[in-house]
C-alpha cells in the first residue's frame, strides 16, 4: 500500500471553525478529479477568560461542532475546496461572590436586563441561560494552486467565508462573530528523502469585515511534525495560533463609558454590544493527533489539544476532534 499522506489543518479558534483546508501532501502528482470529503466532530471545553491583569473564571463554555468539508482537483495544479460547520455552544456559569462582574450584579450578556437604557440592542436574544444553542456558522469556499519541488509541496490559497445564518454574536454561548472573512495563505509540506518524518504548516492572514470601522484582521497558523510508525499510521504534534493584530482589551473604557468597574450601570453602549467582535483575541494551543488509513480511500483521524497561552480569550482546557475522510481518484 502506498503511503497517502493527506495533511489537514482544521483550526477551531475562539470556539469557531474559521479555516479548513485539505490537500494531498505526499509529493505525488496531483491529478484532475482527485477529491476528498471529510466529516468531523469537535468538542471544546473552555475555562478562565484572561484579560489584561484580570481573570474571569465565571465565563466558561462548552462547544460542539460538526463540519463537512471537501476539495476537488480541477487539474494537476488547481483545487477548489469548501466547508460548512454546524456549531452549538453553552455557557456554564460559576459565579464568584467576591467578583463584582459576576451575578447577582447582572449577567454581562443578557440584553434583556434593565440596565440597557441609552443603547437598545438590535438583537435581544438571550443565549447564556446554560442550555446549548446552535446554528449553521460560516460557509467558506476557496481555491488553491499546487507548487512542488523535491521534498517540498506548497499550496498558496485564498478563500471567502460568510455567515451561513443570522446567528447572534452577543453572548458567551455565541457560535461566532457573524463577520465575513477572506483568508489568504499557504500550506507547506516537507517530507525528507528516505525518511518517515513529515513536517507541515498552514499560515494565513485573514482579512475581516470591520465592525464599527475597527480593524480586526488576524493571523492564523498551524505547524506540525509527524512520524509514520507504519505505512498507514502516523502520529503528529502540533501548535496552532490565532493573533488579532489591533484588537483592544475587554477592560478598555470604550466599552463602559469610561468606568470599567461600574458594572452593569455603565455598559449600555454600542461598543459593548459589539465587544466580542472588537477585542484582541489571541491564543496558542498545543496538541497531538493521529491518522490511520484503513485503505487508500478511507482515513480516520483524531486529535486533542489545550491552550498554552491566551490573551483576551478563554483558555481551552480540553479539546478533541474526530474525523472520517473519503478520498476519490485513480489508484
Amino acid at each position: 500500500m502506498k503511503r497517502p499522506l493527506a495533511w489537514r489543518s482544521s483550526l477551531l479558534v475562539a470556539g469557531l471553525l474559521t479555516l479548513g483546508v485539505s490537500f494531498s501532501a505526499n509529493g505525488e502528482e496531483q491529478r484532475a478529479g482527485d477529491a476528498s470529503i471529510r466529516i468531523e466532530y469537535q468538542f471544546i471545553e473552555t475555562g478562565t477568560f484572561k484579560s489584561d491583569a484580570l481573570d474571569f473564571g465565571y465565563w466558561a463554555t462548552d462547544t460542539q461542532a460538526a463540519l463537512i468539508s471537501g476539495d476537488y482537483a480541477i487539474n494537476d495544479r488547481w483545487t477548489v475546496f469548501a466547508a460548512l460547520p454546524y456549531v452549538r455552544k453553552r455557557f456554564k456559569p460559576n459565579p464568584d461572590p467576591n467578583n463584582p462582574f459576576d451575578p447577582p450584579n447582572g449577567d454581562p450578556h443578557n440584553p434583556n436586563d434593565a440596565y440597557w437604557v441609552d443603547f437598545v440592542p438590535p438583537d435581544r436574544q438571550f443565549w447564556d441561560d446554560g442550555d446549548y444553542h446552535g446554528a449553521l456558522q460560516d460557509f467558506s469556499i476557496g481555491v488553491s494552486y499546487r507548487v512542488a519541488k523535491g521534498p517540498w509541496t506548497l499550496h498558496p490559497y485564498v478563500s471567502y467565508g460568510v455567515p451561513a445564518s443570522d446567528y447572534p454574536f452577543f453572548a458567551k454561548a455565541a457560535i461566532g462573530l457573524n463577520l465575513w472573512t477572506i483568508p489568504v495563505g499557504t500550506t507547506i509540506s516537507y517530507v525528507p528523502y528516505f525518511s518517515d518524518w513529515h513536517f507541515d504548516g498552514n499560515v494565513a492572514y485573514v482579512f475581516s469585515e470591520k465592525p464599527l470601522g475597527s480593524n480586526v484582521d488576524y493571523w492564523l497558523a498551524h505547524l506540525s511534525a509527524g512520524y509514520w510508525f507504519k505505512a498507514n499510521l502516523t502520529v503528529n504534534a502540533f501548535l496552532s495560533l490565532k493573533y488579532v493584530r489591533d484588537g483592544i482589551s475587554l477592560l478598555d473604557p470604550v466599552f463602559s463609558n469610561g468606568d470599567p468597574f461600574n458594572y452593569p450601570a455603565a455598559y449600555d453602549t454600542e461598543e459593548w454590544w459589539q465587544h466580542d467582535r472588537l477585542i484582541g483575541n489571541r491564543n496558542l494551543n498545543l496538541g497531538v493527533g493521529i491518522d490511520y488509513f484503513f485503505s487508500p480511500e478511507w482515513k480516520v483521524s483524531g486529535s486533542t489539544y489545550q491552550s498554552v497561552w491566551t490573551e483576551e480569550s478563554n483558555e481551552i482546557d480540553f479539546a478533541i476532534t474526530l474525523g472520517l475522510t473519503r478520498f476519490f481518484g485513480d489508484d
